[in-house]
């Protein structure tokens, strides 16, 4: 596929026909943006002659500039590595959008910004370029070489052509990862709220939006706790999770937990790594199982906290404002079926009592009428027996009713046996 590409940097017009072909046909491929990236920097690498290659991308969320992808291998810096705005020679590119070649000594520039984790930081020569698209930044690619290099105005014209096609690839492959995620989120909601009117059983519903929820934001555990209000406490009701350790947590203090400060603020927390927070209950076990970043966003109802939604992630992750949107909108949905249910368990509650109060007034009318008793003496009878039994009010009101149909049976029928003779 690169025969020949290492030629490509001179200014012959073939080659830099053979140049653009090649990348348009990288940028306009159906490759994921990760191997895009990947393929895009090997072309760097041949045409420059480079030593390494990094691409560092503007994390929107944050606005800080973030290693992506790199010609030598970084699978623990990848995503790791953060430059604020004019933080290091990269920050600083970023941040004026112009271009810095150093063909010599670049670690001694007082931009500089050492890692010691890259190798490509003690490297001689660094030019660094920014990717940007439609006048928006969208990030910055480097090119190291070992020894000291003069960077040739033809090549920096070329990573900086380079770095244009990038900068539209990323952004196109930005565009549709929106696109896909705004209808993978709406299907979730469509799913959530088909869930709510189909379900009858609050822990089935519960249940359902936690799993996608889970599956919506690509999180190891999405969890929802209710307030246990007698204790103050946060109890978990239904959780989609990888460690079935997570199910038998204790319950959460709402007075000196992490989680409940959403109860106790009213408000959305996000922390960036929960083994860092003091108030964290289950360090260890968040450690186990490999979790770094807490969403949690309060449940309404009536304007008054109920619960918690909490969705965890395995890396550090900064979460969008769409995002934490999309979680509010379902904890909103959420706290309707948990009202709607409580709504609806105090509707038969009173049904019930309702109805057993009528079987204890029949059953007083009963006893009344059989053994000359006023109402008062009858609902004592009544209530002195059910504490000797130890059986509810209700049950005895019934048997008492149903002794009084069966003895009105049994004379009835002797009454039908004398007219039959």
């Amino acid at each position: 596929m690169r025969t020949g590409t290492a030629s490509m940097a001179s200014s012959d017009g073939t080659s830099q026909v053979a140049l653009l072909h090649h990348i348009s046909s990288i940028v306009s491929s159906d490759l994921s943006l990760e191997k895009m990236l990947q393929e895009l920097i090997s072309l760097t690498v041949e045409t420059t002659h480079c030593d390494a290659c990094l691409v560092y991308l503007v994390d929107r969320a944050t606005n800080d500039v973030v290693l992506r992808a790199s010609q030598l291998p970084h699978a623990a810096e990848i995503g790791n590595i953060r430059l604020k705005m004019g933080e290091g020679i990269t920050g600083w590119v970023a941040q004026h959008r112009s271009v810095v070649a150093l063909s010599s000594k670049a670690s001694a520039d007082a931009r500089f910004k050492n890692f010691q984790t890259l190798p490509e930081d003690t490297f001689d020569a660094f030019l660094s370029v920014p990717l940007v698209s439609g006048g928006d930044l969208i990030g910055v690619i480097n090119v190291h070489h070992r020894a000291a290099h003069a960077h040739s105005p033809e090549e920096v014209a070329l990573v900086s052509f380079i770095g244009e096609q990038m900068g539209g690839a990323i952004a196109k492959s930005r565009l549709e990862e929106r696109s896909e995620t705004a209808v993978k989120r709406m299907e979730a909601l469509a799913a959530v709220a088909q869930t709510i009117s189909a379900e009858s059983y609050l822990d089935r519903i519960l249940q359902a939006i936690s799993e996608m929820m889970a599956e919506t934001l690509d999180s190891p555990i999405c969890s929802i706790m209710l307030i246990d209000e007698d204790r103050r406490e946060l109890v978990i009701s239904a959780a989609r999770c990888s460690s079935p350790e997570y199910l038998h947590k204790m319950p959460l203090k709402i007075e000196d937990s992490l989680i409940g400060r959403v109860v106790r603020e009213g408000r959305p927390l996000i922390v960036p790594n929960v083994l860092a927070e003091k108030q964290y209950r289950y360090p260890e076990l968040a450690r186990k199982t490999g979790l770094a970043s807490l969403l949690s966003v309060p449940l309404f109802a009536r304007e008054k906290v109920i619960g918690t939604i909490n969705l965890y992630t395995r890396e550090q992750r900064a979460f969008t404002e769409d995002e934490i949107g999309f979680v509010k909108v379902v904890a909103g949905q959420a706290a309707i079926a948990i009202e709607n249910a409580r709504l609806m368990s105090e509707t038969l509650e009173m049904k019930r009592t309702l109805e057993a109060r009528k079987l204890v007034e029949r059953a007083k009318g009963i006893l009344q009428q059989k053994y000359s008793l006023t109402e008062e003496e009858a609902y004592l009878r009544l209530r002195n027996e059910s504490r000797r039994l130890r059986r509810p009010m209700r049950d005895l009101a019934e048997a008492v009713i149903l002794a009084d149909e069966l003895n009105r049976k049994r004379g009835t029928d002797g009454l039908a046996a004398g007219l039959a003779e």
